[in-house]
């Protein structure tokens, strides 16, 4: 299926091709663990109807919430996912497949960005990528570990806070 809906009209997307995005290990047993096999839209309402674009907002914005992070919406995903993956070295051509851009110069834009802002990976992106031989599952893999890597930061630094409140 060729499709995408923005702001309620389906129709093709706006490259006209298909956008496939891999996932991580961690995505993929989530969805794995969901009760009802869903095709095609993964969000959706309890009963299994397509959400609406206000409700797929709010829906993103909960989950932020929750998760302690800031608010950020669908597409910013889709450019972190990008500039992300070009920090970790993907192939610029593959990395054109996955973001389904028509022209290279479009996909530079993030492999500048992230020349541009290049900074040390945490010892978990290290590890990870060392265990993974194809290059593009060490990508998908190393994506994994930054967010676990973020995580164990978080909660030292939250550690920290605590112990020097009490410490005062």
């Amino acid at each position: 299926m060729n499709q995408q809906t923005c702001r309620n009209q389906t129709g093709t997307p706006k490259g006209r091709t298909r956008r496939t995005v891999p996932m991580t290990t961690t995505l993929y047993e989530a969805l794995k663990r969901m009760t009802v096999v869903r095709d095609g839209l993964v969000v959706r309402s309890l009963d299994g109807s397509a959400k609406t674009d206000s409700e797929t907002r709010r829906a993103i914005e909960r989950i932020c919430r929750r998760a302690g992070l800031p608010i950020r919406q669908w597409h910013t995903l889709r450019h972190t996912f990008g500039t992300h993956a070009a920090l970790f070295g993907v192939n610029p051509w593959r990395l054109q497949t996955w973001l389904g851009h028509k022209r290279i110069d479009e996909t530079m834009l993030y492999v500048h960005v992230a020349e541009a802002h290049a900074r040390e990976w945490p010892g978990e992106i290290h590890e990870a990528a060392r265990r993974e031989i194809d290059p593009d599952k060490r990508v998908i893999v190393m994506l994994g570990a930054r967010s676990r890597a973020s995580h164990t930061q978080a909660e030292s630094a939250s550690s920290i806070e605590s112990g020097a409140t009490t410490a005062a």
